[in-house]
Order: C-alpha cells, then sequence, then structure tokens
C-alpha cells in the first residue's frame, strides 16, 4: 500500500515538506489535507461501539457509493510557456538604423540589423566570429565562413580552410546583393554565426538610439514551443529526458509533450549576489525543457502553465470519495456503512493511493456497490 494507517506522520512531513516550482501535491498530500483538514473533510466518530449497528435516524444525509476503479496520481510543476532559452545578439559600436521584428524567422542569410545602415547577417556555424577575414587568413572559421556563402549561392572558390582572392570576390558579390560595403572583407561584427535557426524573441535596440559595444540588440530562440520550469533535485528522476508529460495551459487545455534537457544547477544564495558564498547542495535546482508535440497560439508565450505527469496507478480497487473517511477515536480511519434498511455500521479500512479527492480503500466487509456515509460541507 502507499499509505497505511502507520504512515500518517510521514504523510504529514510530506505535506510539510517545501517544493520548489509545484503547484500542488496531488500524491498523498491531497488525501492528507481531505483526512487531516478543517471544513468538514472527515468527521470523527465519537461512539466506541466497535462497529454495532446505530438508529437509522442517525445515519449520514449525503451518502457515495464505493466503486472498483483505476485511481491514478499525479504531480504537477509550475512553468512558462515561451521557445526555450534565448541568444542576446551583441553589437558593436553605432547608431540602430533597422531592426527585425520579433518573431522573425531567422535562418541563413537573414538580416538582423543595422548599425550606421551596416547589415549584420546571421550566418550558421559553431565557431564564433572572433576576427576579421580576409585574403590570405587560414582556418577552420575560413572553412566557415565559405560553406555559408557556398550554401547561399556563391560560387568561384574552394570551400577550405584559405580565404584567396577568389573567396574576396565571393564576398564581394555577397555584400553588394546584401546593401552592404563592397570590400572583400569580413569584419567580425558583420555576421553573427549561429548553430541553428530560430526566430527573433525580445527586441531591445529602439531605432535611432546609440549602441555601446556589446549591448544586446535582440535575441534569438529556437522555433519549437517548449514549457520551461525549475523543480527540486528531488524530483529530477520524474522529470528525466524522454519523459512524456501533460502540459495544462491557461484556460484548462491540454497538450502532450517531452522532457528534452533536465540541468541540474546552483541556485544563488537567497537574498546574495552569485558568488558571496558558496552555494550548497541544498540551493541546486534543475531547469527543465519540455517541447509541445503540437504548436499552440502563439499568443500564449510568456503564459504560466502547469506540467503533469503521473507517478503512480492502481488498477481494479475499492475506491471511494477521500470525504467518506471517518477518524476513529483511539486511531485510525473507517467508512460509515449503510445497510438496505438504513442502519449504519463503522468499519475500519486501511488507506492506499490518494489522487483528485478520492482514496483507495482495503477492509473487511466492504465491497463495491455498498453505500457510505459522506460528510456534509
Amino acid at each position: 500500500m502507499t499509505a497505511t494507517l502507520d504512515h500518517q506522520d510521514d504523510l504529514d512531513a510530506e505535506l510539510d515538506r517545501p517544493r520548489r516550482g509545484r503547484a500542488k501535491l496531488v500524491w498523498l498530500a491531497l488525501g492528507v489535507i481531505g483526512v487531516a483538514g478543517a471544513g468538514g473533510a472527515y468527521w470523527y466518530l465519537t461512539r466506541d461501539d466497535g462497529g454495532e449497528a446505530a438508529d437509522a435516524a442517525t445515519g449520514p444525509a449525503t451518502t457515495a457509493e464505493v466503486v472498483r476503479d483505476t485511481i491514478a496520481a499525479t504531480e504537477t510543476w509550475s512553468g512558462t510557456l515561451g521557445h526555450g532559452d534565448a541568444l542576446g545578439i551583441p553589437a558593436a559600436q553605432g547608431t540602430l538604423t533597422r531592426v527585425a521584428a520579433a518573431d522573425t524567422e531567422v535562418t541563413r542569410g537573414t538580416e538582423l540589423f543595422r548599425l550606421d545602415e551596416r547589415p549584420v547577417t546571421a550566418l550558421l556555424g559553431v565557431i564564433p566570429m572572433y576576427r576579421d577575414l580576409g585574403s590570405g587568413d587560414e582556418g577552420i572559421d575560413v572553412e566557415q565562413l565559405e560553406a555559408n556563402l557556398e550554401a547561399l549561392g556563391y560560387d568561384g572558390f574552394t570551400a577550405d580552410d584559405e580565404y584567396t582572392d577568389n573567396t574576396a570576390e565571393a564576398v564581394e558579390e555577397w555584400q553588394e546583393d546584401i546593401g552592404a560595403e563592397e570590400t572583400g572583407t569580413v569584419a567580425r561584427s558583420d555576421v553573427v554565426f549561429l548553430p541553428e535557426g530560430g526566430r527573433v524573441g525580445t527586441v531591445y535596440g529602439d531605432l535611432g538610439a546609440p549602441v555601446t559595444p556589446g549591448s544586446p540588440v535582440l535575441d534569438v530562440t529556437g522555433t519549437d514551443q517548449v514549457a520551461t520550469l525549475e523543480v527540486d533535485v528531488a524530483d529530477r528522476d520524474l522529470l528525466a529526458v524522454g519523459t512524456a508529460v501533460t502540459v495544462v495551459l491557461p484556460g484548462g487545455a491540454e497538450t502532450t509533450g517531452t522532457v528534452t534537457a533536465a540541468t541540474v544547477v546552483e541556485a544563488p544564495p537567497a537574498g546574495g549576489a552569485p558568488g558571496e558564498e558558496e552555494a550548497s547542495a541544498e540551493d541546486a535546482v534543475v531547469e527543465v525543457e519540455v517541447a509541445l508535440a503540437e504548436p499552440v497560439d502563439a499568443a500564449l508565450a510568456g503564459s504560466p502553465v502547469d506540467v503533469v505527469r503521473p507517478v503512480d496507478e492502481r488498477p481494479d480497487v475499492l475506491v471511494v470519495p477521500v470525504t467518506a473517511l471517518l477518524a476513529i477515536a483511539g486511531g485510525g480511519y473507517g467508512l460509515e456503512l449503510i445497510a438496505a434498511d438504513g442502519t449504519t455500521s463503522v468499519v475500519p479500512v486501511e488507506l492506499g493511493l490518494f489522487a483528485d479527492g478520492r482514496v483507495e480503500i482495503v477492509g473487511d466487509g466492504i465491497a463495491a456497490g455498498d453505500v457510505v456515509g459522506v460528510a456534509g460541507r
């Protein structure tokens, strides 16, 4: 059993344990709330009659039926809908004269912005543009640049690691096509190499505003919609890469998703800046990314979502509402069983899995179809 009468202290401790980013703990804690909370979630049996029949007039006004069913418990964490991590694109010094709009698709050759009317272009590659390139230069960064030129349709050179005069001629053709000064060289600030295509996320720069070196003009994110969240390290096995989950959107609509990343990071100490003191294991969190299986309304970007996954399931068990539980004097729980003639008796039960306001029960003399009393609200 998941929870028996001997485990109440453990359940209380589980309910009190803080959970980072968790919207609600349905597994067990919901049952504890129903059993131990106020407001009529249960009632005490003040008589100590060992289950003797009571007068029919004292029976409960509200009843429920014991059913045989599958009960499934879930965990839920809170997250945010977006497009994953953003890569900030910095600029050199100048005046911002043009900038791509948010949600613009970014591919090889996309113009991101212009400084003093000098275009800054996105190309694809894993090596950052760390130097100016021109005739006579050699290296893997040259090969990466030439591979992009070739993919954009320029020819007359060999795509290798040597920047030749033929490469310079192809660069001049490319510069003419994009409206740049035809120098035959590529300055470090002229291109931005991205590992893959994406979309323009947030635009930080204002047209006509001066830009200081290194300040971000915009950021680029992935194109896939994802939910991002932080969870306790203790929960990382529940959200391992490849885990299927349900994402609950604002308004209650649901879609499926898959965990694509789960990275343990150290959170800065509360109230302090990173580096002020050594972070402890308790400060660590897991940053989780969930890719949505189907696209949803783009206007929901930035909205809070719930990420839900099943953690336990019990098929073919007896189930009653949590509000049917009686707290028996002296300890333990029972159900008020209502006979066909209206008389009642209390039957002790052991508790199993809690989920969605229901609880799995086991007890002698309880069967599917039996009618039991339910606490009034």
